[in-house]
C-alpha cells in the first residue's frame, strides 16, 4: 500500500466524527436559537442554552463541528475587509477569572491581545466590540464546570458576567458541561428563564441504533477490509467498554490502531490493520485497565 494511503486512513481515524440522531437534534436546536436572534428579535433577550451530558458522550466535539459546519467567511464595509465569525467554540480557563474569561473570547475571535496587563473592563469592552463587528451570533462556552471547581471565584458573579454578555453583545450562548452545572442555572428565577436546558444522551442500550453508529464509523474509516464492527459479539464488547459514550468509544478504537502500528512512520501494510475482539480489549485494557472507569448515570 502507498505511504498516501496509510496517510489518509490514519487522518480518517483521527478526524473520526458521526452526525448521529443525536447530533442532529442538537444542532437543529442551535439553529433554531440563531435563526430567533435574527428575525427582528433584537430588542427580546436572546435564547440561550444548558446544554449538558455525561463525560465522553461527544459535547464537545458537537460543539466544535458546528463550528466547522458555520465557517468564517470575509465581507466588506467601506472597502474594509472584515472577517466575520458567526459562531465560536470557547473553552473556559481554570481557574476561572474574569481577565482569561474575555482572553479566552478574544482569542476565539483571532484578536490579538494589545496589552497583557490589560484590566477587566478593557479587555471585555475590546470583545464586544468586535463580537458585533465580526457578526457573531451564537458563542458555545465549553467546561462550564470549571466555574464550579473554582472556588475562589462566587458562581453567581459567573453569571452574572454570561447575562451582561448577552445583553451589550447581543449573542445567543450555549453552556456545556456535565449534569453539575444545572445549580448555575437554578441559581435565580431570571436565569432559568434566559436559559433553556437540552442534554446529549449516550447510546444507553445495545440496540440496532448502537450498531448503526458502528456501521458508520466503519464507513467513515473506510478500512482496507471489512471489521463487522456491528456484529454480535464486537458490538456487544465495544458497548460494554464505553457505556455508549462516543468519546469513549474513539479512544479505544484510535489505541487499538496504535497497537496495530497504524501510526508509526514506517506502516504500510493496510491489509493487517484488522480490529478484532482481542485488539480492542487490549485497547481498552491500556486505557482504562480493569477498574470501572465510567461512574454510572445513577450516581450522578
Amino acid at each position: 500500500m502507498s505511504k498516501k494511503e496509510v496517510s489518509e486512513l490514519v487522518e480518517r481515524i483521527a478526524d473520526l466524527f458521526i452526525r448521529h440522531e443525536e447530533v442532529n437534534r442538537i444542532w437543529d436546536r442551535f439553529d433554531s436559537m440563531r435563526v430567533h436572534l435574527k428575525a427582528g428579535k433584537q430588542n427580546e433577550d436572546p435564547r440561550h442554552l444548558l446544554l449538558t451530558g455525561l463525560s465522553g458522550v461527544g459535547k464537545t466535539q458537537i460543539g466544535k463541528r458546528y463550528v466547522r459546519r458555520n465557517p468564517s467567511y470575509e465581507f466588506k464595509v467601506d472597502d474594509k475587509k472584515i472577517t466575520a465569525m458567526p459562531v465560536l467554540h470557547v473553552k473556559l480557563p481554570y481557574p476561572f477569572t474574569q481577565v482569561d474569561f474575555y482572553k479566552r473570547i478574544l482569542n476565539s475571535l483571532k484578536a490579538p491581545i494589545i496589552r497583557s496587563d490589560a484590566r477587566v473592563n478593557f479587555l471585555k469592552e475590546q470583545a464586544l466590540t468586535l463580537l458585533r463587528a465580526q457578526r457573531t451570533e451564537m458563542i458555545i462556552f465549553d467546561e462550564m464546570n470549571f466555574i464550579l471547581r473554582t472556588k475562589r471565584f462566587d458562581n453567581q458573579e459567573a453569571m452574572e458576567m454570561f447575562k451582561d454578555l448577552t445583553n451589550e453583545g447581543q449573542v445567543c450562548l450555549v453552556c456545556m458541561g456535565t449534569p453539575q452545572i444545572e445549580v448555575l442555572r437554578t441559581m435565580e428565577d431570571e436565569y432559568i428563564r434566559r436559559f433553556g436546558r437540552d442534554t446529549v444522551s449516550r447510546f444507553e442500550t445495545l440496540d440496532d441504533n448502537f450498531r448503526l453508529l458502528l456501521r458508520k464509523i466503519e464507513e467513515a474509516i473506510q478500512p482496507p477490509s471489512p471489521l463487522f464492527l456491528d456484529s454480535e459479539e464486537t458490538s456487544a464488547f465495544l458497548h460494554e467498554c464505553c457505556q455508549g459514550r462516543i468519546g469513549y468509544l474513539h479512544s479505544i478504537i484510535i489505541e487499538a490502531y496504535r497497537l496495530l502500528g497504524v501510526f508509526e512512520p514506517e506502516f504500510k501494510e493496510l491489509s493487517q490493520a484488522n480490529l478484532t475482539v482481542s485488539i480492542l480489549a487490549k485497547a481498552s485494557y491500556n486505557l482504562y485497565r480493569d477498574s470501572d472507569h465510567l461512574t454510572p448515570p445513577s450516581e450522578i
